[in-house]
Formats: structure tokens, C-alpha cells, sequence
């Protein structure tokens, strides 16, 4: 392929693929490994002959391709994507977005699995207890938590269960 062939098929790809051979295609990819407009090409190739490594192929291109906004306008050029443009006025400040009660409101759905989410946060996790975590309910004062933790840890680290229960003794007489 020639300079002059090459820059014709970049012009206008999706027109005058159809005359380029996938082996021309591939050469030009092994000198040229970094070049996004030879994967681009290779990926409309394998679109226009329905070929079985399509799906790769994708792959490959969006690795190398520097946009993926301009990867999907290559393949979906009777797709407009329009970008909004915000204005002064339309803009919202978070402190404006927590007092305008009309942004807030959303539908029961969203409102649960918020509301299952937070739950789940708040949840303690046997799994994660550490020592750690006790001494800091120790520091904080949540003793009822940091007994149940070294409880935990007493179950989890049988070997050190005297030093965990000796722990538990000191919390119940302060």
C-alpha cells in the first residue's frame, strides 16, 4: 500500500474499506503497531465481512484507540452524540442541590435500595474485626462493641484467646 492509497482509504474508511483486503491491513499493523487509524480501519474491516474475531478485534481497537467517544462514532455514525452545555444559571452548587427539594425526590425503588444500602454499611462484620478495631471502640468508648470484638477474635485466634479474655477483664472493671 502506498502513501497516496493510504491516505485515500483514511479520508473516507467506511466508503472505501470494502476494496482493502484484511492481509494489507494486518502488514500495516505489524510495521505500524501504535497506529490508531490502522486498528480503526481493521475493526471496520472485520465489521463489513462479518468476520468470527470481530469481538477481539473490538478489543484490540479500543486498547489503541486514544477516544473511545470517536471509537463509538466510528461505529455508529448514524448515532448523533450531542454534549449539553451547561449554562451559569442551570448550574447547581451541592449546598443548592441539598435545599431544593425537587432534585431530591426519587422514586420508592432508589429510595430502598439507598436505605438497604446505608443499612448495610452500618452493619458490623465479624469477618473484619481485628484487634485494631477493639482498641479503637476501647479509645472511643464503645465498650459493649470492643467486648464483642475481642469475643470475635477470642473465636478467630484460639492461640491468643487468654491475652483477648484478659483484655475483656480490663474493659468490664474500668
Amino acid at each position: 500500500m502506498t502513501k497516496e492509497e493510504f491516505n485515500y482509504l483514511t479520508k473516507s474508511p467506511k466508503n472505501r474499506i470494502r476494496n482493502t483486503d484484511m492481509a494489507t491491513i494486518r502488514k500495516l499493523q505489524k510495521k505500524f503497531p501504535y497506529c490508531e487509524i490502522i486498528y480503526n480501519l481493521s475493526l471496520l474491516q472485520a465489521e463489513l465481512t462479518n468476520d468470527i474475531n470481530f469481538t477481539e478485534i473490538l478489543a484490540t481497537c479500543a486498547v489503541h484507540s486514544s477516544s473511545r467517544q470517536n471509537l463509538f462514532k466510528l461505529m455508529n455514525s448514524r448515532i448523533k452524540v450531542v454534549k449539553q452545555k451547561t449554562t451559569n444559571q442551570n448550574s447547581y452548587l451541592f449546598e443548592d442541590w441539598l435545599k431544593d427539594s425537587t432534585l431530591t425526590k426519587t422514586k420508592n425503588q432508589q429510595t430502598i435500595l439507598v436505605q438497604e444500602d446505608v443499612t448495610n454499611s452500618i452493619q458490623d462484620n465479624d469477618h473484619l474485626t481485628t484487634e485494631t478495631l477493639a482498641k479503637i471502640y476501647v479509645e472511643q468508648g464503645h465498650y459493649e462493641r470492643a467486648i464483642q470484638a475481642y469475643e470475635i477474635l477470642c473465636l478467630k485466634y484460639p492461640k491468643k484467646s487468654g491475652f483477648f479474655a484478659n483484655q475483656i477483664k480490663n474493659i468490664k472493671t474500668s
